[in-house]
């Protein structure tokens, strides 16, 4: 996977990060008082719950707390932010190292990672890709140490190109297809392979490919007698309830409902 997270315990006391060759990212999951060390010296402060702090790479954090808490840790793998470099026209990843920041996107997307975490992965890795690239873009872009340079980009696809991509899509439908298979298939990197299939059809790659899987178990109940479950696997969910979920969501209606009124 291109993205690690954890949920860690931070007792009362000493709690360590330990260093790692990865970009460490850490989000309370509640309220805190603690002290530690930082560039100016020993600083003081009580913590609220969504704040996040950008680490430095290959270093320990510590922190004595003064009450518990827990963390949602996310490391970030260095290929993915050396092709977020790559996009941002930078010439180097060095992120500044941020105490406590209130950013909601930054947020939002590690509880979209941590819920994913707890319901063990269930919307697949070309889903954790999509977060994983969205993240490692936004930290570059608003925490480099580097200036960007500055560059134009054309955005959608040509037909022929996206043509090949949802053949690929449909090919793939029950497997474990990853984001980056397809923008290989398109001669681009990650993220502007999402930005472009935005811009030609309206929807996300990921957005794309869960309407073209309800299509799928759509034709499968009107066809055969197979059971719930058994459409689920055929149409790349994970679960019937993985089904009934998402299948709600797009089609108005439960799977159930829908086999009904055929």
């Amino acid at each position: 996977m291109p993205i690690d997270v954890a949920e860690v315990p931070a007792p009362r006391g000493e709690f360590v990060l330990p260093a790692v060759k990865q970009v460490p990212l850490a989000m309370a999951l509640s309220d805190f008082s603690a002290s530690w060390c930082g560039s100016r010296g020993l600083l003081s402060d009580t913590v609220n719950a969504g704040s996040t702090t950008i680490c430095k790479f290959n270093q320990v954090r510590r922190l004595e707390m003064r009450n518990s808490t827990s963390f949602a840790v996310v490391l970030l793998r260095n290929e993915i932010l050396e092709q977020a470099l790559q996009d941002s026209r930078r010439g180097r990843v060095e992120l500044q190292e941020r105490y406590h920041l209130t950013d909601e996107t930054t947020r939002h997307l590690i509880e979209v990672l941590l819920h994913e975490k707890r319901q063990g992965f269930q919307s697949g890795a070309f889903f954790l890709d999509g977060v994983s690239v969205a993240l490692a873009s936004y930290l570059i872009r608003h925490y480099s140490a580097d200036t960007p340079v500055r560059a134009d980009f054309v955005g959608g696809m040509a037909r022929s190109t996206l043509r090949r991509c949802i053949a690929l899509m449909e090919a793939r439908l029950e497997g474990d297809l990853r984001l980056d298979e397809l923008a290989q298939e398109a001669g681009l990197s990650a993220s502007h392979f999402i930005r472009n299939f935005r811009q030609s059809t309206g929807k996300t790659p990921y957005q794309f490919l869960l309407e073209r899987r309800v299509e799928r178990a759509q034709t499968l109940m009107r066809g055969s007698r197979a059971s719930l479950t058994e459409i689920a696997k055929l149409s790349g969910f994970a679960d019937q309830h993985h089904l009934a979920r998402v299948f709600r969501q797009i089609a108005g209606v439960t799977p159930s409902a829908y086999r009904r009124s055929l």
